[in-house]
């Protein structure tokens, strides 16, 4: 069983945390089409490793979603 945090999640991998400024309007709207994902967070992550992927630095067995 994966080790459980002190948030009572599993902990999958270890992450960063870190704060992203971003205009309102571009948080509305990125809140609006994030509804097919869990959170607004796993919206940006799918984004980021899609750009990566691109970009050739990701494998795609590597995805975490």
């Amino acid at each position: 069983m994966d080790k459980i945090n002190k948030g009572g999640r599993p902990k999958k991998e270890p992450s960063s945390t870190r704060s992203l400024r971003l205009p309102i309007r571009i948080w509305n709207k990125a809140y609006k089409v994030s509804k097919d994902f869990r959170s607004v967070n796993e919206y940006f992550l799918s984004l980021v490793e899609t750009d990566l992927i691109k970009k050739k630095e990701l494998k795609q067995s590597e995805r975490r979603t």
